[in-house]
Parts: C-alpha cells; structure tokens; sequence
C-alpha cells in the first residue's frame, strides 16, 4: 500500500451476519478492526481472522465473511495519496495495541462531520499501529529510542547510564551505538536539542532568558550562556534580536 496521508471518506461502526456476507468496494482503501472471530475469504485468500485483528483491503477486492452471529467492528474507508509503497499483510495482530488502535478510530467517527482533518490524523495514526504490528516492520532501534527519551528528558539533568538501564542495555553499548550512528556522544546529542530549544525559544517566543534556561535545563544562567556562545556563537540577547 502507498505510504500516504490516507483522504477517509467514512470511519464508523459495522455489523454484518450471522451467515455468508460478500462484498467489495470499488476504488477505496479500507481498515477493519476485529474485535470477534471468523472466516473470511479476500482477494482469493483464505483468512482465519482472531479477535485483536485489524484487516487492510486494497479497492476491488472481493470479500466473503462467514459469521456465526451478528459482529460488530470498526472500519475506515479511505483514498490514499501517493508514497512510498509498504509491503502489508491483510491481517494484523495488533496485540496490546488493538483497544488503543480502536479506541482512537471510534473517537475519530464524529470528527467525519465536525472536524473531517482531525478524523483524517487520526486514521493515520490507526494505519502507522497496523502498520508497525505488521510481521517483519522495521522494530524502533535503540538509537531511536534513546533520542525519543533524550527529548523527554531534557528539562532535568541525563545520566547517561540511568538512561541505558531504562533502554536495558549497558551504558558502554548504548555510548558506542549512539556515537557510531549519529557521530556524536549521548552527551553531546542532548546538548544540541537543548541549544535548539532554546534558539527556538529565544526568537518565537517572549519567555525571559532565565526562564528559557530553566526550560532547557541549565539553572545556572552563566553556563546557560556559555554554552548558546559556545554553540551559536551569539549570547542568548544577541540570538533573541535576530530575526528567525
């Protein structure tokens, strides 16, 4: 399927048997999530659907579900712009992620007539789970990882091996992988994400420069400015007159 924004044109709540139901759509995407067990038969395959399942459909494709009672799911049909193409299978155990991925795809079905772009995200938020769930995507590597948490942590101070126990691995292997990756120690990482903020801050906002140190991590005003000259080149006053 093309890695796309996906364009939805309805995301609601289904229910279909008890007994044989077939039927296809002619030029639309669509999502199924699968709180129930069945048998289905689409695009010429042969599913055993499990509940937990979310179920991805290409335009055309013809489907054939045999129920034993009345189910109830929620779906998504959607136009999907252009993109890279991803390789996904038409079932998906989402596991531990399927109440989240069906909670966020039922409160995106009044968002269809009040707010149609935020129903839009929120879709695309359904099909990134699905998409990651999916056997043989990319895992989040350690790297990743890392600077995802260096992002949250950077208020407070970061103990480079407080950090590696959080991600279970040593801090002498998280230190070789990061600087291997990125050419740059953990250290150094987060110093730049601060010094970004704080660029940001001092020329979008009108927060006072104590209060963007603090923001940023740096109690100690003096240092905080040492460190934007030292980076920068520019004292904290010096970037906050220049224009973005």
């Amino acid at each position: 399927m093309p890695d796309g924004p996906p364009e939805p044109v309805a995301i609601a709540l289904g229910a279909q048997g008890p007994g044989i139901t077939r039927w296809r759509l002619h030029d639309l995407w669509q999502v199924h999530l699968y709180p129930y067990a069945a048998r289905a038969v689409i695009g010429g395959q042969d599913l055993a659907i499990r509940p937990g399942a979310a179920g991805i459909t290409p335009p055309g494709q013809d489907m054939c579900y045999d129920l034993e009672g009345r189910s109830a799911h929620t779906y998504a049909h959607f136009r999907l712009a252009p993109g890279p193409a991803v390789v996904v299978p038409r079932l998906v155990d989402l596991g531990r992620d399927y109440a989240r991925a069906e909670a966020d795809l039922r409160e995106a079905i009044p968002w269809m007539v009040t707010q149609p772009r935020r129903a839009a995200i929120r879709l695309w938020d359904v099909l990134a789970r699905v998409l990651a769930a999916a056997p043989g995507a990319p895992a989040e590597d350690l790297v990743q990882r890392a600077r995802a948490r260096i992002e949250a942590l950077l208020p407070r101070p970061i103990d480079i091996r407080d950090l590696a126990a959080e991600l279970g691995c040593s801090r002498e292997h998280l230190a070789r992988t990061f600087r291997a990756r990125l050419g740059v120690t953990v250290v150094g990482y987060a110093r730049q994400r601060r010094v970004a903020q704080a660029v940001h801050l001092l020329k979008a906002s009108d927060l006072t420069i104590p209060d963007i140190a603090r923001q940023v991590g740096a109690n100690d005003l003096q240092a905080f400015n040492k460190l934007l000259r030292r980076e920068s080149g520019m004292s904290p006053r010096g970037l906050r007159g220049r224009s973005s």
